[in-house]
This record gives structure tokens, C-alpha cells and sequence, in this order.
């Protein structure tokens, strides 16, 4: 799969090779533009709209009309990027590592299968409340009328909004005398709005005898004016229709003595006695058990099933004897109490089949969570942290837990106790579970392990590409994006375990163009073969012998050859040479030592010769022609070196930095990649010392 970059950031054009099914590093160093690929191919699957805000800053106050693109040579429908904006947005929530973790952890195909063939089982039960549109509406005013009808244990409280309404008897059915005027207004069904009225105007009945709306007088009327709110609360008026209104609509399934009984109780002239509150107090109770019943039909489920319980018996458990209902035994109740039993006798009729289901996915369980936390835990082990995760099932809601393995508790928000190393493993492992749950067409991983040692490296490697391919990105399109070596050096020279399952390279952005070369297991070479390669080559002899002195530096030869090529760098006449292993002033390096060392340089380079050498070295414009000539900027770098010697520290220091330190030989990897063949030098430390070169024209 092609993927051809234009105009996005600092890549102003180019293009990179994505093989299917495979692991595809692409090595570059800092600066390539690594972060500006992940975010162009983000931006094309998921918000192609917003691919303009990657339009390089020299075009944003231009006139011409330059549109950032990304083509790809097939289409990517999906994709899901591991990066910081990841880690910050999805993990590490304050009651768990990471969100949806049942959607990540447990919903498998299987898993999945196995609720399907159960849920059809039980859809008699489900048909139930399908077909019947009302009880839906029946459980929730059954649940309006329990709420107030509030008990406590010894009777019906208080503080219930029946208790209220009725505590003095039903003042709406039986308007005091007083009040008689209003009698219309109190029995209406919208008086509560009457009484917010009335109540907000009585205020400024202090302020003047005249009525506050009409101005009419108001003088012999004020203190029966005022008794409407002696009598009547609002709140208390709303709450108590509620409850009459909710009696009515249940009246159907209530028995003919509760309805007559109900009836009576709550349109008394006066207040409730002990006999009438009982007896309220035992509607609700039943109301409850029904409603339990009830709730628990309609929210059959396979996790109503626990791992230890029989499923015949909790299934037996539901059925409903409506002989324990007689407050609310209606004709109305007892038909859909009949229809639940009967579709609860027809599910029990295949109690087997159900139970064998329900068995499988609760064995499924154990094994999903167990697989999970053995994996993860493995790993955290095999990298050195001392931590462990669990799976843990809070009513059917399931998260992943972390703990430290010296303590029982639970870590909450786990951002506040993990490094920032630690951080970034668990993500990228908890990256992988999400994305095998979501399957995208292409999985980025930008820069995701470059910040760990070797060790936690290769165990993140392990846990992300060397498992079953259902359980790892193993066969899955990953595009690594990285300026660390070492991911490139074990997969394609080292672990055997990823041949055929990766592909590397490395990229490159100059100019605005961004090219990729790809990295075979031949590439990666230890320091003494690329010396060895760059003596055979047809280099100049120049920087045929800067390789040959770091060659005699990596195998730690500092014999007289070395002395011979320390003296040629440091621009010394032969009789001025010195001998490094010799005490100050008295370091003179022998004829000998000269002679033996010019004829061990003379077995690389044959035609090697001191003086010649010395001169070209000496030749300001001769190294500057082959600073010129240079095909690739690690031998600029190296000239340029010669050129400087005597000034280095007239650089900037960020640039003798890199001259002396990046590239010497005690930072070199034990693989590399060859710098003649692979342009691993800055663009930027270059544009540097061509612009020094220029400056001493």
C-alpha cells in the first residue's frame, strides 16, 4: 500500500510503502517528520476536513492556492493511532486504567455468540413487555406511588407526601369553610400554579389595602386572603395530586376492595389513623414485591445468571404466586402475572440447553479474565514494574484494576503514582487490547518505546508482536514510526522470531522531500564493518582514514598506527610528531614507532603516504572541495571537522556538541546503519557548517 504525502507541515512532497499484515518500521530521526505522517493519515480516515490545518507556514500568506493531500493506493476505512494525545484522552481514569474495558476485555465474537443464543432463550419473557406497551408505563407510576408512600419501621413516615396531604384530611375534596369562595380555583387540576399565584402576590398586601393585580379594595377580604396559605401548601398539594393521579391510573390493577378502600382513605375529611395507615403500609410492601418481580423479568439478561447458581432454581424464583397479592389482585394484574409465568414455565421447559449456555459463557468469563490478567501481569513482570492488574466485576460492570504488588489496595487515578515510563507501557499494552477489540485497517504506533531501556523494550516488543495472532498485533497492519534504532536492529537482524512478520526502513526528509530507503538484515552493521566497508570503497583517502583511526579506536588498538593517524589529524610535521603513551615532555615519538605504524596504516591503504596526506589535510581549499563533493553528510560532517579543528570553540555550542560528541566513537551502537548509505546528520547541522564555509570564502 502506497501512501503519498503532499504539502502537510514540513513534507512538501513524498512517499512511503505500508506492506498489509506486517510490522512496518520507519526509522528517521529527529526533525523527518514522523509526527506530520501520523497526524496527515488521522486526519484523511477521520477528519479529512481538517487536513488543511497541516498547510506548511511558508504558503499560510501566499495567494497561491497550495492543499495539503494524503493518497493512499488503497482505502483505509479505520484506523487508531498510539501517541500522547491518546494517553492523555483515554487512560488512566480516576476509577480505573482504561475506559470500556468489557467492551475491550470481554465482548469477544464468542463471548458475544454466547449472550445471542442465550438472550434467544429467554426472549418468551422478553416478548412479555414487547407486546404489552402499557406495563412499561405501569412499573414506572407503581414506582411513583411506592416513592410516596415513604414507610419507616414502625409505619408510614411523616415526612411521606402522602402522610402531608392527608395529615389533616384531603383539604382539596373537603375546602374549608373559610375558603369556600375558592373552592373552584383549589378543586381545579392546575391549582398549584393558582396557589404560586396567589402566594406571590400576597406579599405586597403589607404595602396596601388594595388587591396587588386589581387594586380593588381589599380591606374586610385580607385575612381570608392570607388562610390560603394556612391551608394549602403547593408542594405539598403537587406532590399528593401525583399520588392521586398515579391511584387513578392504577386503579384497574388494584383489587375492588383496595380501590374502595384507597378511595376512602384518601378523600377523609380528617386526618389518618393507625388501622388506615397499616393499611397503606402493606400496599406498598406489595407494590414493592412486584415491582421487584417485575423489574427482574424485564431485565432478564445472561449476566442475571451468577457463576454458582442454578438457573432452574432462579428462574423458579421469578415466578409470581398472586395469592400473595390480594391488595392487587385485578383482573388486569393477573392476566400479566399469567403471561410472565407462562412464559417462565415455557423457558424452564428448555432449562437444559439454557443452563449448558449459561455454564459456557460463565467458563468463557473465567478464561477471557484470567488470559487478560496472566498476559498483562507477565509482562509488567518481565519489564521490571511493580505493579498488577485485575479484572474485577462490580454488578456486571467490569474494569480493569491496578495495584502495586506490595499492597492489597486498588490505585485510583493512576497518573498521580505511575512514572512517565510506567505510564507510557501500560498504555501501549492497553493500546493493543483496544485496538484488537476495534480492528482498524491500519494501527500507528508513533515513537512508542524510544523513552525505555533495552530490556523494557524488548519486553514491550514481546507482548505487543510475539503471541497468538488473535491476542497481539501479530499479522496486523502496524505502521512503528521511531528515531530509536533498536527496534529496527531486533527485528530485522537480531530476533529471529520476526522474520517475514516486519519490514523496515528509513526515512529521510530534505528540502521539503521525503524519501524512504528500505532497511535489510545486510544494513545493520557493527561499527568495524562499516570501516572495513568505507576502506574497500572508492571514498578519498582523507576519510578512507578518519574510519580507519575509529576502527583502531573500536577495537581498542591504540598501537603505533593510531599515534601515526592522531599526529596526521592534528596537522603535526614528522619531526614534530608525539606519542600519546609517552609522559609530557618526553613524548617524542620514535623513528621506529613512526616507520612501524606508516606500515600497518600501508595494509589498508597501500599507496598511503604521510607527506601527501599532511598537505591535502593542511589544503583549506582542498578540504573544502571535499566538503563540496561530499554524497552524504556525515562525511561533510567529518571534513568539516578537519576544517575547524582549530576553532571548534568558536562554534555555537550546540553544533560543537554534535561535531565532537553525537557521532564519537564511544556513542556508536554496536549495529548502525551505514551514514555513507543512510543520511542520518541533520539537515540543519549542515545548512551550519555550509554556512561557516561560506563565511571563510
Amino acid at each position: 500500500m502506497e501512501i503519498e504525502i503532499k504539502n502537510c507541515n514540513n513534507i512538501e512532497t513524498g512517499k512511503i510503502e505500508i506492506t498489509k499484515d506486517k510490522l512496518n518500521l520507519k526509522f528517521g530521526i529527529n526533525g523527518t517528520g514522523k509526527s506530520t505522517i501520523t497526524r496527515a493519515l488521522q486526519l484523511k480516515v477521520d477528519s479529512p476536513e481538517k487536513l488543511k490545518d497541516l498547510l506548511p507556514f511558508k504558503y499560510r500568506d501566499t495567494e497561491t492556492e497550495i492543499i495539503p493531500e494524503i493518497v493512499s493506493s488503497e482505502e483505509i476505512k479505520s484506523i487508531l493511532i498510539f501517541n500522547e494525545e491518546y494517553l492523555n484522552q483515554f487512560l488512566f481514569k480516576e476509577d480505573e486504567l482504561i475506559s470500556n474495558s468489557y467492551e475491550i476485555f470481554i465482548k469477544t465474537p464468542e463471548f458475544q455468540q454466547l449472550t445471542l443464543q442465550i438472550e434467544q432463550l429467554l426472549s418468551d419473557i422478553k416478548k412479555v413487555f414487547s407486546e404489552n406497551e402499557k406495563l412499561d408505563m405501569i412499573i414506572s407510576d407503581f414506582e411513583s406511588l411506592s416513592k410516596s408512600f415513604t414507610t419507616t419501621q414502625t409505619g408510614l413516615s411523616k415526612t411521606s407526601a402522602l402522610y402531608k396531604g392527608l395529615k389533616e384530611g384531603n383539604k382539596i375534596a373537603h375546602v374549608p369553610e373559610v375558603l369556600k369562595g375558592y373552592s373552584k380555583l383549589i378543586k381545579n387540576k392546575d391549582c398549584v400554579s393558582w396557589l404560586d399565584w396567589q402566594s406571590k402576590g400576597e406579599q405586597f398586601m403589607e404595602i396596601s389595602d388594595d388587591c396587588p393585580y386589581c387594586t380593588s379594595a381589599t380591606v374586610d377580604k385580607k385575612e381570608t386572603i392570607k388562610s390560603v396559605s394556612t391551608y394549602y401548601n403547593k408542594t405539598v398539594v403537587k406532590n399528593f395530586n401525583v399520588i392521586i393521579d398515579a391511584l387513578n391510573n392504577l386503579g384497574e390493577y388494584f383489587s375492588n376492595d383496595a380501590n374502595t378502600t384507597l378511595k376512602t382513605i384518601t378523600e377523609k375529611q380528617t386526618g389518618l389513623d393507625d388501622s388506615e395507615m397499616n393499611y397503606i403500609v402493606v400496599v406498598k410492601q406489595q407494590i414493592d414485591d412486584l415491582l421487584t418481580k417485575l423489574r427482574s423479568l424485564k431485565n432478564i439478561s445472561p449476566i442475571t445468571f451468577s457463576s454458582d447458581e442454578k438457573v432452574e432454581q432462579k428462574l423458579k424464583d421469578l415466578i409470581i404466586n398472586i395469592e400473595l397479592f390480594d391488595r392487587l389482585k385485578a383482573d388486569k394484574t393477573v392476566e400479566i402475572i399469567n403471561s410472565l409465568n407462562q412464559s417462565l414455565n415455557t423457558v424452564l421447559e428448555k432449562v437444559g440447553v439454557l443452563q449448558g449456555e449459561v455454564s459456557k459463557q460463565k467458563n468463557l468469563l473465567k478464561k477471557l479474565i484470567e488470559k487478560h490478567q496472566q498476559s498483562i501481569n507477565s509482562f509488567l513482570s518481565n519489564a521490571g514494574y511493580k505493579y498488577t492488574v485485575e479484572i474485577n466485576n462490580n454488578t456486571n460492570d467490569y474494569k480493569l484494576l491496578l495495584k502495586h504488588i506490595d499492597s492489597n489496595e486498588t490505585i485510583n487515578g493512576g497518573n498521580q503514582f505511575l512514572s512517565f515510563g510506567e505510564r507510557n507501557a501500560f498504555s501501549l499494552v492497553l493500546f493493543m487490547y483496544e485496538a484488537l477489540h476495534k480492528k482498524p485497517d491500519l494501527i500507528v504506533l508513533d515513537d512508542p518505546i524510544s523513552s525505555f531501556d533495552k530490556n523494557k523494550k524488548y519486553a514491550i516488543m514481546h507482548m505487543l508482536f510475539r503471541g497468538k495472532s488473535a491476542d497481539c498485533f501479530l499479522n496486523k497492519t502496524v505502521l512503528m514510526l521511531t528515531h530509536d534504532l533498536d527496534p529496527v536492529i531486533d527485528t530485522v537482524k537480531i530476533l529471529k522470531e520476526f522474520n517475514n512478520l516486519s519490514v523496515a526502513s528509513f526515512i529521510t526528509t530534505s528540502n521539503g522531500i521525503l524519501e524512504e530507503k528500505e532497511i535489510r538484515k545486510g544494513n545493520l552493521l557493527s561499527f568495524a564493518q562499516i570501516c572495513k566497508k568505507a576502506l574497500e570503497s572508492d571514498l578519498d583517502d582523507i576519510v578512507k582514514l578518519i574510519y580507519l583511526r575509529r576502527h583502531f579506536e573500536i577495537i581498542n588498538d591504540l598501537g603505533d598506527e593510531y599515534e601515526v593517524l592522531s599526529n596526521l589529524f592534528h596537522k603535526r610535521e614528522k619531526e614534530n610528531c608525539k606519542d600519546q603513551r609517552k609522559e609530557i615532555g618526553n613524548d617524542a615519538m620514535s623513528e621506529l614507532a613512526f616507520n612501524n605504524g606508516i606500515i600497518k596504516i600501508k595494509e589498508e591503504i597501500q599507496h598511503f603516504d604521510y607527506d601527501s596526506t599532511l598537505a591535502s589535510i593542511k589544503d583549506v581549499g582542498y578540504l573544502k572541495e571535499l566538503y563540496a563533493n561530499a554524497t552524504n553528510n556525515y562525511t561533510k560532517l567529518n571534513v568539516f571537522r578537519l576544517i575547524y579543528d582549530a576553532n571548534l570553540n568558536q562554534l555555537p555550542n550546540v553544533l560543537r556538541k554534535f561535531i565532537n560528541e553525537t557521532y564519537h566513537i564511544e556513542n556508536e551502537l554496536i549495529c548502525q546503519l551505514d551514514p555513507n548509505d543512510y543520511n542520518s546528520i541533520p539537515d540543519f547541522i549542515i545548512d551550519d557548517c555550509d554556512k561557516y564555509i561560506i563565511e571563510s570564502n
